[in-house]
């Protein structure tokens, strides 16, 4: 199944780009010792949270956008959750906005029964995980570089 949600950032792709590659420390919500993070959705104002391993491959950066591999997997129990495998995308959308883009595809796990319970509710629970990510990486971009320009954020 695939899985893709993209946001705008209010600066130019160069800071964007310098920003991602600092590290996931810099950007990425929740990440703690052996880029283990929690990644989950809002149900009625409450999160849900799902300890998951995250691996980040190299960096790819041309002078117009920046990908960076990204797999997570749930630390426990694996077998119940898929793992998913994506990218975080950086693109520009006009001169002083970035286009941030998380996509990736994931098997829903447990064969017929994993892909009944997927259409029927678990890619929503994909999709609005997916969302959350890609605004949380979003918004600390936004405050990482607000920080860096002096301007009041």
């Amino acid at each position: 199944m695939y899985v893709e949600h993209s946001v705008h950032v209010g600066h130019p792709i160069k800071g964007c780009s310098e920003a991602l590659l600092e590290g996931p420390r810099k950007w990425l919500p929740r990440i703690g010792d052996q880029n283990v993070s929690r990644v989950g959705v809002h149900v009625a104002g409450v999160p849900i949270r799902k300890r998951v391993t995250v691996e980040l491959g190299e960096p790819v950066k041309t002078s117009t956008w920046t990908v960076i591999p990204l797999t997570w997997k749930a630390t426990f129990p694996e077998k119940l959750f898929p793992e998913m495998t994506g990218k975080i995308e950086l693109s520009p959308s006009d001169r002083d906005v970035t286009r941030l883009t998380v996509s990736g595809m994931y098997q829903p796990p447990l064969g017929s029964l994993g892909r009944q319970l997927d259409e029927a509710l678990m890619h929503n629970v994909a999709e609005a995980t997916v969302k959350e990510l890609a605004e949380s990486i979003a918004a600390r971009l936004e405050k990482a570089l607000k920080a860096e320009s002096g301007k009041p954020g």
